[in-house]
């Protein structure tokens, strides 16, 4: 699995098949959307991201947000990156991850606009996400959007 050793050597890997899990970690271990196949994690428009042992994000590109795990299954796009579930091994290792992603994907992913999560309806997401920079986007029957608005990025390799 290559890792992308982007800023300072955070070790953010992006698992590119079912084979590559890092060391100690599987799919079968997510608390949030346990229901989800390994399978579906990688199909087009999907990716996971490692942050070494210690977190997993899995990603979707969608053209809109979201409100089911079902509406997720059917949408596919490009300029909407939804994190469907996080979980981590180490305390603090799931907001770490949120926060390199968002602007890994600033820098690499120019194309993607919004990043937006569908979240489970419990306090443990809510406080969560607030406390990690998003705001509540849209309460659904059976879940939560979040939405993060990051800082403008900036690629000072780029400027003069």
């Amino acid at each position: 699995m290559p890792r992308l050793h982007w800023r300072s050597n955070n070790f953010l890997e992006r698992v590119e098949t079912m084979a590559t899990w890092p060391p100690g970690t599987k799919c079968e271990d997510d608390p949030v959307r346990p229901n989800i196949t390994e399978r579906e994690r990688f199909l087009y428009g999907r990716e996971v991201y490692a942050l070494w042992t210690y977190a997993i994000c899995c990603v979707a590109y969608c053209d809109d947000v979201p409100k089911t795990e079902k509406e997720l299954a059917t949408m596919a796009g490009l300029d909407i990156a939804v994190f469907y579930t996080v979980w981590s091994y180490k305390k603090g290792s799931g907001s770490k991850i949120l926060n390199l992603l968002i602007p890994y994907f600033q820098d690499k992913k120019p194309w993607v606009k919004r990043f937006v999560t569908l979240s489970p309806k419990t306090e443990m997401a809510h406080n969560f996400h607030l406390k990690n920079g998003a705001e509540e986007f849209r309460r659904n029957k059976l879940t939560v959007n979040y939405e993060y608005k990051p800082e403008p990025y900036y690629d000072k390799s780029r400027i003069d």
